[in-house]
């Protein structure tokens, strides 16, 4: 919905050159607050209450106190919150979500965010008690960065903003080893930088604006039960949470793939949208990841939809992928953060603002690979025999059985087993590259059951990761994504379910695809596999382009304080000429070269 920043000190100039670098959040108004205590900024995205009412930083008074608050994100029950408040007294003059936040928290304190259903990052200044509070949504669909030294707190939606201020813009040398070693990125509460953080999803933190000290307090866990849910009861659930999320006083839009997950909130969009939705999708003249012909046999039962497809190509990656480094903070890991990137793009040329996805299936209902392995274990340990012997008889005949197997190989090795492997492939990467960073070895992680396994999916890596891209990658074309599987009542109807129904006869997600039966063609809902949301980006590394910029950047480069450049580039060559090469590590090594430069990152 929007961009917000702040600090707690007053500085006009300041926090106007933090707003600057969030435009692309908030192209449809501007504003500030500042005062002798605090500096608050907003970039808005007009979707609800579009008139000059819903301007912030907005102040709101009731009963002789006053509050301010800056906020990016929607509450998708304001309605309902509204009408309780009014019941109590408040009066308000918007018609906008903004205006329940500021009541809401008057009204019931720090508490008030679990009256809210949907997805925030906000600030609110409290002057009577001189105090800045900061929430961000229960699994992290809006980003709330901050910076805490010496009394300084300085927060804002994006990095970038951060960087405006005269701080550090050293390396954190753990999530840079993390990167290089295991390809892994965004979706850790420590970012790229030394000293910038992320709030954890599902809290609420306090700065005290006289002691310069903040606490940090949880507010959500998912609700965990073991029963049965009706298909009935949970498509109900998936479909109010999709009605909520059509709230909006501009046209809504949606990402649409060949998958479970995004025909199902369109489906369920259908039936609630009379009118004309746009859906956009992508392909590539590769044919890779190209869904177009089972979206059409999609299409075909809903014809309300109007498709729009963006067309990857070598040229628009490197055209674009800087920029979408740009936009992340970080360099990314994930091919599908460009993907994003380019249906974000697409949504924002047909003058779209909103776009439904269906972020957030996987995690919560079991749908990786990785989670059938899991399940198979949780199958023993519970002491199913009959039922554990179907699944893996149907495991044989799955056309992932060898990713199965192998992930299941991984599960049930000895934690030093698989530490010996990581160790390996760090050495040998070490030896090639000559990398002058440790590998961060981690514990391996303990699941009493496989609901531990799905809330460390939600609340820990995979989610976060994968929310952090969505957000940076459609705000940076000033679109707002909206996930009606992360409805929070929804999630916690999923985790209440008993977990032997996730799963059967090899049919992973099976209580989503049990509820969509006749509303989605077999072809997509009994499709076992499906090609990823992703780009031949690995083919694009070819082009003259990246050819031309490897030569030009690896002379005197930034990351040669952290690996070999000459090793890089012979090892470029060698893909080059198509004699084996270590691709992952050439396009994390060019994007973090990318990134150091962009922000004159020191690696010291």
């Amino acid at each position: 919905m929007c961009g917000i920043a702040g600090f707690n000190w007053p500085d006009q100039r300041l926090v106007n050159t933090m707003m600057d670098t969030l435009r692309h959040r908030g192209p449809d108004d501007e504003g500030s607050y500042v005062n002798e205590e605090v500096s608050l900024g907003h970039r808005r995205l007009a979707i609800v209450d579009l008139s000059e009412m819903g301007h912030q930083p907005m102040v709101y008074e009731h009963s002789g106190r006053r509050v301010i608050v800056t906020y990016n994100g929607e509450i998708f029950n304001y309605h309902e919150v509204r009408n309780a408040l009014q019941g109590k007294g408040y009066r308000f003059r918007s018609e906008s979500d903004t205006e329940i936040i500021l009541a809401a928290y008057l009204e019931w304190g720090r508490d008030c965010v679990r009256q809210f259903n949907g997805m925030w990052a906000f600030a609110l200044y409290d002057e009577a008690a001189r105090q800045l509070f900061l929430s961000r949504d229960r699994f992290g669909e809006k980003p709330l960065h901050y910076f805490l030294e010496e009394g300084r707190l300085i927060f804002a939606s994006e990095i970038k903003a951060i960087l405006a201020h005269p701080v550090r813009r050293r390396a954190n040398r753990e999530v840079v080893s993390d990167y290089l070693y295991k390809g892994e990125a965004q979706g850790r509460l420590e970012s790229f930088f030394e000293d910038i953080v992320m709030l954890p999803p599902a809290h609420n933190a306090v700065f005290d604006l006289r002691t310069k000290r903040m606490t940090r307090q949880q507010y959500y866990e998912p609700h965990r039960d073991s029963r049965r849910v009706a298909p009935d009861e949970f498509r109900a659930s998936l479909k109010k949470a999709v009605e909520r999320r059509l709230i909006a006083d501009v046209p809504v839009s949606i990402s649409l793939s060949s998958g479970t997950d995004s025909t199902s909130v369109a489906a369920l969009t259908a039936q609630l949208t009379p009118t004309g939705v746009k859906a956009f999708t992508t392909a590539t003249d590769q044919q890779v990841g190209d869904e177009t012909k089972l979206i059409a046999h999609f299409l075909a039962r809903y014809p309300q939809f109007e498709l729009e497809r963006s067309s990857l190509s070598e040229a628009s990656f490197c055209q674009h992928y800087r920029e979408a480094i740009y936009h992340m903070d970080e360099p990314f890991a994930r091919q599908s953060a460009y993907v994003r990137w380019e249906i974000a793009n697409l949504t924002k040329q047909h003058r779209r603002k909103v776009l439904l996805n269906g972020e957030g299936a996987d995690e919560v209902l079991g749908g990786y690979v990785s989670f059938a392995p899991r399940f198979l274990v949780d199958l023993l340990k519970k002491r199913h025999p009959i039922r554990l012997a179907r699944e893996l008889y149907a495991t044989l005949l799955h056309p992932e059985r060898r990713r199965i197997v192998r992930e299941l190989g991984g599960v049930v090795s000895r934690p030093t087993s698989r530490m010996r492997e990581a160790r390996a492939k760090a050495s040998e990467l070490q030896r090639k590259f000559g990398i002058r960073m440790e590998r961060v070895e981690d514990a391996s992680p303990r699941y009493v059951d496989i609901k531990d396994f799905l809330d460390a999916q939600v609340r820990g890596y995979s989610l976060p990761r994968l929310l952090t891209c969505n957000d940076k990658m459609s705000m940076a074309n000033s679109v707002e994504g909206r996930a009606p599987f992360l409805d929070h009542e929804f999630v916690d109807l999923a985790f209440s379910m008993e977990t032997t129904v996730l799963m059967v006869k090899g049919w992973r997600k099976f209580p989503l695809r049990e509820a969509m039966n006749g509303l989605i063609p077999d072809d997509i809902l009994f499709r076992k596999s499906k090609d990823t949301f992703n780009a031949p980006i690995f083919d694009y590394l070819r082009s003259e382009s990246i050819r031309q910029r490897v030569g030009e950047i690896f002379q005197e480069p930034r990351t040669a304080a952290i690996f070999n450049p000459r090793a890089y580039v012979s090892e470029y060559e060698r893909f080059l000429e198509r004699r084996g090469a270590d691709r992952p590590f050439l396009l994390h090594g060019l994007f973090l070269e990318e990134w150091a430069r962009m922000f004159e990152v020191e690696f010291a």
